[in-house]
């Protein structure tokens, strides 16, 4: 009488495990590069919504509003508030979170605030302010138009 037992050898083992480790080195990368786009497109949306949210304090206010950062100067990719008026600390309407290490935000040269008049136009400065973000090997470009509007990865026309 022939007694099999049942189970799995050790070269099934080691192939199976093989195999797994092969698709495990092809997953990574690509979770990782999904991990980055995810990460760069939630800091620019948020980014967005804090200039949309700065632009419609000021229409609703009928005053002008600023984004700029807390710290001072063009350290835009630190935490930024937006300022009710002139950007006195005691206005303080909301505080944007900094972004994460390792990204950077550079503006059109020489932009220390951004200035949303009552009808929501900007106001200062008085050209369109181009804001590029950058981490890793992701980048993304906003547009602040003059009329207000707020474009991701668009020219003003």
């Amino acid at each position: 009488m022939e007694h099999r037992t049942k189970g799995f050898t050790l070269i099934e083992l080691l192939i199976a495990l093989a195999i797994l480790l092969i698709l495990l080195t092809m997953a990574v990368p690509a979770f990782t590069r999904s991990t980055q786009t995810t990460r760069a497109d939630t800091e620019v949306a948020d980014l967005q919504r804090a200039l949309n949210v700065a632009r419609l304090e000021a229409i609703d206010r009928g005053n002008t509003t600023r984004l700029r950062p807390t710290a001072g100067g063009d350290a835009w990719s630190g935490e930024l508030a937006i300022y009710d008026g002139t950007g006195a600390l005691a206005n303080v309407l909301r505080v944007v979170p900094a972004m994460s290490s390792g990204a950077t935000l550079a503006l059109t040269s020489g932009v220390t605030a951004i200035d949303f008049n009552s009808l929501g136009g900007l106001s200062s400065p008085s050209s369109e302010v181009v804001i590029n973000y950058g981490r890793g090997t992701q980048s993304r470009t906003l547009t602040v138009c003059l009329n207000g509007r707020i474009l991701l990865g668009g020219r003003c026309g």
